[in-house]
């Protein structure tokens, strides 16, 4: 049996818009979907003579029925798709980890309420770019449209290859176009300025004089162009991109050089994720690629 989508809920809309997400990437697939909730008891105690009884089995029972009622909804939109919920007590970041051992891929919302709250910013974000085992998505903006194109940042780098591959497996899977982003400082961009000369871009997709011995040919159905995105950052130019080209999926790798490197820690990650106008993908440097087409 393959492994399935993963979705963190905490009942917030955004958690409702990641579970539609990652159910649609389920179908996509042909595997299941198991929507995942963090719990934790409050660390601060109530005051003295409180009503409150941090024993009370009340939130759980209550999450536990919400779990249950998205569960239902997806079934009833999806007849087809297999739906499980797990309640995992627990820290947000060492269930996402953890999760992400048995999962093909995790998707999670912008905002949260409680358990997954803050994803991909500070300490959880280093948790999941750092040790997922597999692709994390923070799903951004509206549904993207079909035959949205996905926009890969690459650099050449080992951990932009590992992206590349995750890339290219996703447009093929949506029947799309794929657009290979590689950022050039605005000092030292030019018009009609290309990629042909870079060896280690070429290394991602292939040598076209060489007969495309990358990427590029282990999937020779999926269409793909490449763009030189000037900018005075990776993030600004990659998000500029997102939007000119109304992409359905931006994909990048958790490290890289050059321009895209330290991508998913401090400023840069944060800019893509707060500012991108369409859901992000986080490839982890530890992703080990495998076929997720059914």
């Amino acid at each position: 049996m393959s492994a399935p989508v993963v979705v963190g809920f905490d009942g917030s809309a955004t958690a409702q818009s990641a579970v539609h997400y990652g159910a649609r990437e389920a179908l996509r697939r042909g595997c299941g979907l198991r929507v995942v909730h963090a719990f934790g008891w409050p660390v601060i105690l109530p005051p003295f003579h409180a009503p409150y009884d941090q024993h009370d089995q009340g939130p759980r029972a209550a999450m536990l029925d919400l779990l249950a009622q998205n569960a239902h909804e997806v079934r009833a939109a999806h007849p087809s798709l297999s739906v499980t919920t797990r309640l995992i007590d627990g820290s947000p970041g060492g269930v996402l980890v953890d999760v992400s051992r048995d999962a093909q891929l995790l998707v999670v919302g912008h905002r949260g309420l409680g358990g997954f709250t803050g994803l991909l910013v500070g300490s959880v974000a280093a948790q999941a770019a750092g040790h997922a085992r597999c692709p994390v998505v923070v799903v951004r903006g509206d549904d993207p449209p079909d035959g949205a194109p996905v926009v890969l940042g690459t650099d050449g780098s080992s951990g932009a290859n590992r992206a590349a591959e995750v890339a290219f497996a996703q447009a093929q899977l949506r029947d799309v176009e794929l657009i290979l982003a590689h950022h050039q400082p605005v000092r030292r961009s030019s018009a009609g300025a290309s990629v042909t000369g870079d060896p280690g871009f070429w290394a991602t997709v292939g040598d076209p004089a060489a007969g495309a011995l990358g990427v590029g040919a282990r999937y020779p159905d999926v269409k793909y162009r490449t763009e030189v995105v000037p900018g005075a950052s990776a993030a600004s130019a990659l998000i500029t991109l997102a939007r000119r080209t109304s992409a359905g999926l931006l994909v990048v790798g958790s490290r890289g050089r050059g321009g895209f490197r330290g991508l998913v820690t401090g400023s840069t990650s944060r800019n893509v994720i707060e500012h991108a106008s369409c859901p992000v993908m986080v490839v982890p440097a530890a992703h080990a690629v495998v076929d997720v087409l059914p």
